[in-house]
Parts: structure tokens; C-alpha cells; sequence
């Protein structure tokens, strides 16, 4: 995933002690490289868990987040990309094929989307508010070469809420994903698209993370519900950003209460309908501003 050079270079600069600017937003101090290996560390650890058969779910709550980290350079807080080694680590050591990566950062996760941009093993969903840092992330970024249609970018309007993500999420990314057939789903989980963060301007809040999560834990468990002999899809959650304490905490709980609701009825083996999803999180209209961009996305998409 990263380059070796970069790695030691950041080994480095922690090592000299003091404050290294490597970008207009990050920084390097003694800590840096400790702290990025911890939470890098902690990812593996999570792949390692899901495929001991021990857990069907991990959830690191780590930092420093990773998703704007590429393969020669951090960025955006960003030091190593803690989600391009976790899916990397499981295409090596478990031999999986098919990853899905679902990004609902309220930033585009472009050091993700470019480490894998010529890659069909990955298929790199990111929801956004776009315009905003760091000013990638349009629609028409599909991938290229063997990856030319495993990038999907969904860019929102500030001011979306609920409704826009809803109707990404089930008119757009469960049907896309559905089609993928994952063996692995992990999703970067930036909790910076609450109403209360300081550093976006999208409307969610603490409920609707479960709803996302909720759709998201539907998806890996809604494979086997008519197929009994399918094994539901491992899920591994990364903490990306999320920059009001309060928020992000809340959000966080909402998340594990989202996984636990749906392993309490995967072990029940409770049948889930899509329709009873759409029907407990009722959706009105999206936003002038997505409505349009949702259905170019669904067209060239040919959903």
C-alpha cells in the first residue's frame, strides 16, 4: 500500500522529535509514527479477528484516521491508510477476491479511491459533500484500466440530510453492491456529516448512523436469508473523521447499537425485508441539488 521510502520517512521525522509539517493540514511529532502503526495494527488485528470465524464484525476505533493517506504521501490528517491495508492484508493472508469499501466520510476519501483506482478486487463506494476538501470525489471518476467501474462517487450538496443519504444508500449503493457480491464489506466512518461538526455542512445526526449502519449491516446478512448455505458477508468498520467530541462519541454508539440489533437477528435468523427497512426510516424528497446528480449516477450506473 505505501511506499517504503514514505514509511521511513515518517519513522524519521518522528524519531528527530518536534513538529514536521508534511502538509498543510498534518503533522509529524514523536508520536506519529507509534500512534500510526497502533492504529493500522488494529485494522490487521480485525481481519485476522473476522477470518479466526471467531466475529462476524470489527469496529477500530482508532487514530489518526487514514483515508486521505496515499501511497507516497499523507495527507488530511492522514498518516498511513489504515483501510487500503486492511483490505489489502485480507486479499493476501485469506486470499479474498471481492472487497467493498463504503465511505460515508463527509470528505472524499481520495488517497482510498486513488491506491485502488486500477483495481477490480476493490469496489470503492464514497457519499460526500462535495464541494469541500480535498475537491476530488465528481461522479465521473470511475476507476481506470481493470478498475474502470469499481469507483463510485456519490458528491451531495451542503445541507443534505437524511433523505439524500437514504435514497443513495437504497436506490444507489445496495443494489450496487448486491450485484458486486462482496466476500468482505468495510466501511470508512467518518462521523463529520453530523449537523454538529464544525468542519462540513451536512445535516445528519446520531439516528442517522444507525439508519446507514443499519442498511449497511442488511446488506451483509441479506445474502443468506434465502440461501442458507451462503455465509453472510464479514464487515469491518474504520473510524475515519469526526471532529465534535460529543457527536462523534454518540455517533459511534449509535453504530455498535445498529450491528448489535442486526446480530441479535441474524442469530434469531429473522427475516429482514429491504421494505421494512425503507418502511421504519421513512424518506420524503431528496434535495433539488442531488436529485439530478443521483439520476446520472443510476444511468451510467444502469441501475
Amino acid at each position: 500500500v505505501h511506499d517504503s521510502k514514505y514509511i521511513k520517512n515518517i519513522e524519521k521525522l518522528s524519531a528527530q522529535g518536534g513538529f514536521h509539517q508534511i502538509d498543510p493540514d498534518t503533522v509529524v511529532s514523536e508520536d506519529t509514527f507509534r500512534s500510526a502503526k497502533l492504529a493500522s495494527g488494529g485494522c490487521l488485528k480485525g481481519i485476522d479477528l473476522l477470518f479466526s470465524e471467531r466475529d462476524p464484525i470489527f469496529f477500530a476505533i482508532i487514530r489518526p484516521p487514514g483515508h486521505h493517506a496515499f501511497s507516497d504521501h499523507g495527507s488530511g490528517f492522514c498518516i498511513f491508510n489504515n483501510i487500503s491495508l486492511a483490505a489489502k492484508y485480507a486479499m493476501e493472508k485469506y486470499n479474498i477476491k471481492k472487497i467493498a469499501i463504503i465511505d460515508f466520510d463527509v470528505h472524499h476519501g481520495n488517497g482510498t479511491q486513488s491506491i485502488f483506482y486500477k483495481s477490480s478486487e476493490v469496489f470503492y463506494i464514497s457519499i460526500h459533500q462535495y464541494p469541500l476538501y480535498p475537491g476530488s470525489g465528481w461522479y465521473d471518476e470511475k476507476g481506470k484500466s481493470q478498475g474502470s467501474g469499481f469507483n463510485l462517487n456519490i458528491p451531495v450538496v451542503p445541507g443534505s440530510g437524511e433523505n439524500d443519504y437514504f435514497i443513495a444508500f437504497i436506490e444507489i449503493i445496495f443494489p450496487l453492491i448486491t450485484n458486486y457480491d462482496p466476500e468482505l464489506i468495510l466501511v470508512s466512518a467518518g462521523y463529520d456529516a453530523h449537523r454538529d461538526d464544525p468542519l462540513a455542512s451536512i445535516n445528519l445526526t446520531e439516528d442517522s448512523y444507525y439508519k446507514i449502519m443499519s442498511i449497511i449491516m442488511y446488506m451483509s446478512i441479506a445474502g443468506t436469508q434465502n440461501n442458507p448455505g451462503k455465509k453472510r458477508v464479514k464487515t469491518g468498520i474504520i473510524l475515519e473523521g469526526g471532529y465534535n467530541h460529543k457527536a462523534t462519541a454518540l455517533s459511534v454508539l449509535s453504530t455498535i447499537t445498529a450491528c448489535m440489533e442486526a446480530e441479535r437477528l441474524a442469530s434469531n435468523r429473522a427475516t429482514v425485508g429491504l421494505n421494512k427497512l425503507i418502511d421504519d426510516f421513512p424518506i420524503s424528497k431528496v434535495l433539488a441539488g442531488n436529485r439530478d446528480i443521483f439520476e446520472i449516477i443510476k444511468r451510467n450506473a444502469k441501475i
